[in-house]
């Protein structure tokens, strides 16, 4: 991996691949590692940028109260991109849509899958699941180990999910990226308070939506808001899937980029 010292903090990146570029943001429970499969499958025909948000991976910890775009452009500048499609995770969604809202001009398309929004507070009608106040109290105890079992319950296989809808490895991988990151960066950052609960009315470039319908209450009920907001948004729902469809079926989500950057980006 190469580093480039911002600001904010060092980031460490991969470049890999040549053609119109591609860059990938992470979930926060992982890092730039989530990716390799979908490198793997378009790097023959774009040129695919990873890397680790600050907070995450070999990349600094964040200081507080900072926009997490300001490294995003910071890496675009010094890579030359003028132009690039976004594909985010989570935590990741919310970042290219908030970059889409201060740089509309630097973003030619955005995937998300599993997003989040900043500043996004809908009301669920359904009881939160006790798994979530197990959650925080690993949390609050520092229980990696716990922490890494209810997360993989939690987000990759799906409350209402089954183990076997995820193959071993992505399992093994979801694993290692959690723990290292709780090992190595502890919570993940606060970030700036941020709302761009307003912005879908305005995005001007093409944006897809990949969701489980495993996915939380909340991630649901962001890709409705997004349904009835943003007109011309492109929604995918995966049976079967919770909260990381790249993990839960790569060759799939393999298949949607290729199709949607050969119509959006090229």
């Amino acid at each position: 991996m190469s580093e480039l010292i911002t600001r904010q903090g060092t980031i460490y990146y991969e470049v890999t691949g040549n053609g119109p570029s591609v860059l990938f943001l992470h979930s926060a429970l992982t890092d730039h590692r989530q990716w390799r499969d979908q490198v793997n499958a378009l790097s023959p025909s774009y040129r695919c940028i990873t890397y680790d948000l600050l907070g995450s991976g070999l990349s600094d910890n964040a200081p507080d109260d900072y926009d997490p775009t300001d490294t995003l452009l910071a890496l675009l500048d010094h890579l030359k991109v003028d132009r690039v499609a976004l594909v985010g995770s989570s935590m990741g969604g919310s970042i290219s849509i908030h970059a889409a809202t201060r740089y509309p001009g630097r973003i030619q398309s955005i995937v998300l899958m599993g997003t989040g929004l900043f500043g996004f507070q809908p009301v669920l009608n359904t009881p939160e699941p006790t798994i979530y106040q197990e959650y925080e109290a690993a949390l609050a105890n520092h229980d990696i180990d716990r922490l890494v079992d209810l997360a993989e319950a939690i987000w990759l296989i799906g409350i209402s999910g089954r183990e076997e809808h995820v193959s071993k490895p992505y399992r093994e991988l979801f694993r290692l990226m959690y723990r290292e990151l709780l090992r190595k960066h502890g919570e993940f950052p606060q970030y700036r308070d941020m709302d761009d609960t307003g912005a879908t009315r305005n995005l001007n470039m093409p944006v897809m939506v990949v969701v489980g319908d495993h996915d939380t209450a909340f991630c649901l009920a962001v890709t409705n808001y997004f349904e009835q907001t943003l007109p011309g948004v492109n929604i995918i729902r995966m049976p079967g899937v919770a909260h990381f469809p790249n993990l839960s079926k790569p060759q799939v989500v393999n298949e949607l980029l290729l199709e949607w950057l050969k119509k959006n980006n090229e």
